[in-house]
């Protein structure tokens, strides 16, 4: 059983890429365990979120898999999960999705997100947390920039990074993994602004868990 864990920063694409056709498989959305299963330590009310008993979903998690294995026997099993603490939770493969951090801010605007969740968010962003947080977590990592993608071309990188990986094929999977390889987003020589220039706290993703 093959865990592959779809995150990034909060506005990304994640949820929009697993609940895409183009992907086309099933996948747990973290988050909505989280609140439903009340996997969750407290209530962040200044940022809106709860803080994520991470030692429960990954418990959780853990479950689900042996379960998956026992009702499939053979073929190629696999579990995507979805959250920006996907990457937390051990997988066998974390696929970071970036944004333009400029896209991400109007993005994050048009959910009703506050100034600072933005800032945050935004810096967050720039500064590759979730990157460097998977690559230190997680064996195996893709770094995928979902800014000039419609959903449909995320997913199916996506799906192409997936089947790849289940399927065993070297020379495919190699040539994706060089490809899509963390550091191949680099957002400093796109935009005009300076890091001076965000006057917030970088919060980790551990720490800012579920925004409304």
């Amino acid at each position: 059983m093959i865990i592959f864990a779809i995150t990034g920063t909060p506005g990304t694409g994640k949820t929009s890429v697993c609940k895409s056709k183009a992907l086309g498989l099933e996948f747990m959305d973290l988050n909505k365990v989280i609140e439903e299963k009340g996997f969750y330590t407290g209530v962040d009310n200044e940022r809106g979120c709860f803080i994520a008993d991470l030692d429960k979903l990954k418990e959780y998690v853990k479950e689900e898999k042996e379960e998956k294995r026992g009702q499939k026997k053979g073929g190629n099993l696999l579990m995507v999960i979805e959250s920006h603490l996907a990457h937390f939770l051990e997988p066998d493969v974390a696929i970071v999705l970036r944004a333009n951090p400029l896209l991400l801010a109007d993005r994050l605007k048009k959910r009703g997100f506050s100034v600072q969740k933005i800032r945050e968010n935004v810096e967050a962003e720039m500064l590759d947390v979730i990157l460097a947080e998977a690559v230190e977590l997680c064996g195996i990592v893709y770094e995928v920039d979902t800014s000039g993608k419609s959903i449909e071309e995320a997913a199916f990188t996506v799906r192409e990074i997936i089947d790849a990986e289940i399927e065993g094929e070297s020379g495919k999977k190699e040539a994706l993994r060089e490809k899509y390889k963390p550091g191949s987003v680099d957002w400093t020589r796109h935009l005009t602004v300076t890091m001076k220039s965000v006057k917030c706290k970088v919060q980790s993703a551990k720490e800012t868990i579920i925004y409304s």
